[in-house]
């Protein structure tokens, strides 16, 4: 090992020097402010090789779209219809559960939109924007059934679960 430490001998500051400007400027070719004036004014008379135009760059956004503008907007999905009952105005993900309460015709639940106001629910009502129904109301939560058609044109049913308590991580 000893013999490896002599092999490998530290650098040297002065191993490694920096060239100065003065150095620097005595050995590069550039071409002095009279040549460069005179290239200019050559190029200025010989036609651009981009094809681009010498002068001042415009845009015209007339047309098109505004690309930071929300496409949700521009498609007019605003205000939803107001005939509809408030429960289906409003998003299953927006609703809170508040509670499940047990009575003798079963289990009713309680769901808060977010403007504040509060709604019973059982199975069968009407609730969310996508045409859901209540399919179950249980101890733990409600059960909502949506069927909608895809992008594809096909018919799909989804199944939604709000629960009373969600976990803490799921969030």
């Amino acid at each position: 090992m000893s013999s490896h430490a002599r092999q490998i001998s530290p650098m040297r500051q002065d191993a490694l020097k920096a060239p100065s400007l003065n150095d620097v400027s005595r050995h590069t070719p550039f071409p002095s402010v009279a040549a460069a004036a005179l290239d200019e004014n050559a190029q200025s008379s010989m036609p651009n090789s981009l094809g681009e135009p010498t002068g001042a760059h415009s845009y015209d956004p007339s047309g098109r779209r505004d690309p930071f503008a929300p496409v949700l907007q521009q498609l007019g999905l605003g205000p939803t219809d107001p005939s509809l009952p408030p429960l289906q105005r409003v998003g299953l993900t927006e609703m809170n559960l508040i509670a499940v309460v047990w009575g003798a015709y079963g289990y009713t639940a309680m769901v808060q939109t977010p403007d504040g106001n509060g709604y019973t629910v059982r199975r069968g009502t009407r609730i969310g924007p996508n045409n859901g129904v209540v399919s179950a109301v249980t101890e733990k939560g409600i059960v909502v059934q949506e069927r909608f058609t895809d992008v594809y044109g096909s018919k799909q049913e989804r199944e939604y679960v709000k629960l009373l308590h969600p976990k803490e991580g799921a969030e």
